[in-house]
């Protein structure tokens, strides 16, 4: 991984190679290259204020990796024109995001203050528009490569904060190794690479269990007031993740070292009881419990109509109604399905992901024998962790509805099981290892 800013370098001479022919009909798409030069160069600075030299290097090189794969495969879907054929359900989003930065053009601050109340206060789930808008706003054009750019930083980020994670909790093979399988898991490729929020939100919630377990005395001022700013821009993209990071932010504050209990406990309660109060006042957990309550009335409707046009067969849920066996089922369904004999149905992102279900299922047998140190060893440092992985993976399993949208969501609980493999092989490696000199 020593190489990652050459393959940054190469990346961009691709881009700057291709682009103006496969973009000449839309010269607004050439502003994604500066948007890719720009992000590549200041990532760096952040990164390299890591103390230990081997260790901001690993960060710097691995980060431009991912980078460059996840922009050149956007490149392909969006400059190749290949999304139908690898499956892009989400390719018109980035409409909205200009839509946004229109407003702005139009009616400056007062459309700025309209879209941000908007997002807070009135629609839901819609807060990724004005993160795209006003990128878009600044460089001044609509355009799908920007929302992939910007979609693409974030998977990268992504590998660093999930990196950080296992470099705290174990040790710096453990993490590289961690980051290896994220960089290159195409499921992650595909998500960065596309013009969905999934995997905005996916890095906003694993930075969130980031500040809740890097400090080992708990939340400090710094991790509280960036907890809450990140806690508003989730709530905006996808209100319920909120209420869940909000419970693992909660259970870092109260299950930690007894020392400081008291002092954590009261910092945890004061980032959650406030940022609740400031959404109540204004009625809003009001309204999203209305639209959960609506949503379980209409969860059952909505299965069997989109697996009946759709396709995907997950009216299997509806089938097992009432029965002990539909949590197991449901389970199996979010975790492995499209299963082994679906590979040759769909598009090439259903086959990718049969071949990636095979490979997860090989996961969870080599990882087995790392369970015992996640629970063991780190139960008080994991617990956020785990806490979260447990209750989104439920969520969408009560409310599973589609394989692609299991698909999707699945990917938010995947670190946990990459760092989970990644200890149980260098756990392994090492043991080897040491048998192998004793003898």
């Amino acid at each position: 991984m020593r190489f990652g800013k050459i393959y940054f370098l190469i990346t961009l001479f691709i881009l700057i190679i291709q682009a103006p022919f496969l973009f000449s009909e839309t010269p607004d798409e050439l502003m994604f290259i500066p948007l890719f030069l720009i992000l590549g160069l200041a990532m760096p600075f952040f990164l390299a204020k890591v103390q230990d030299k081997e260790d901001a290097e690993f960060q710097i090189n691995i980060f431009y990796i991912a980078f460059s794969i996840r922009v050149l495969f956007g490149f392909i879907l969006y400059g190749w024109d290949l999304g139908k054929l690898f499956g892009d359900e989400d390719a018109a989003g980035y409409i909205y995001g200009w839509k946004v930065a229109e407003n702005w053009y139009k009616n400056g601050l007062d459309g700025f203050f309209s879209d941000i109340y908007r997002v807070l206060f009135e629609n839901q789930n819609v807060g990724q528009t004005v993160i795209w808008g006003a990128v878009m706003f600044i460089f001044g054009g609509s355009s799908r490569m920007i929302v992939s750019v910007i979609n693409s930083f974030a998977g990268a980020a992504l590998v660093i904060v999930v990196y950080r994670i296992a470099r705290k909790l174990f040790d710096f093979q453990t993490a590289k190794l961690t980051a290896v399988l994220m960089t290159f898991w195409l499921s992650f490729i595909l998500l960065s690479a596309g013009t969905s929020k999934e995997i905005l939100v996916i890095s906003i919630e694993w930075t969130l269990l980031y500040l809740a377990i890097r400090n080992q005395k708990g939340l400090t001022q710094s991790d509280v007031g960036w907890s809450a700013l990140l806690m508003l821009i989730l709530y905006t993209i996808r209100f319920y993740a909120f209420y869940i990071c909000a419970g693992a932010l909660f259970i870092r504050a109260i299950i930690t070292n007894r020392k400081y209990f008291v002092r954590n406990s009261i910092l945890g309660l004061f980032l959650i009881v406030s940022l609740l109060f400031l959404l109540n006042s204004y009625g809003v957990i009001d309204r999203d419990f209305t639209r959960l309550d609506t949503q379980n009335q209409v969860v059952d409707a909505w299965r069997t109509n989109v697996a009946n046009t759709t396709g995907s067969g997950t009216n299997v849920v509806s089938e097992y109604k009432g029965s002990i066996l539909l949590f197991p089922v449901a389970t199996l369904y979010f975790f492995f399905a499209p299963f082994p004999w679906q590979i040759f149905e769909g598009n090439l992102r259903t086959s990718f992901a049969v071949i990636e279900n095979v490979i997860l299922i090989i996961f969870f047998i080599i990882g087995f024998p790392a369970i015992k140190i996640f629970f063991k060893e780190r139960f008080y440092q994991l617990a956020p962790v785990l806490a979260f992985c447990l209750v989104y993976a439920g969520f969408q399993i009560w409310g599973l509805s589609n394989l692609g949208l299991a698909w999707r969501h699945k990917q938010t609980v995947m670190p946990l099981f990459f760092m989970l493999l990644a200890l149980s092989i260098t756990k392994n490696f090492k043991k080897n290892l040491l048998s192998a000199n004793g003898k």
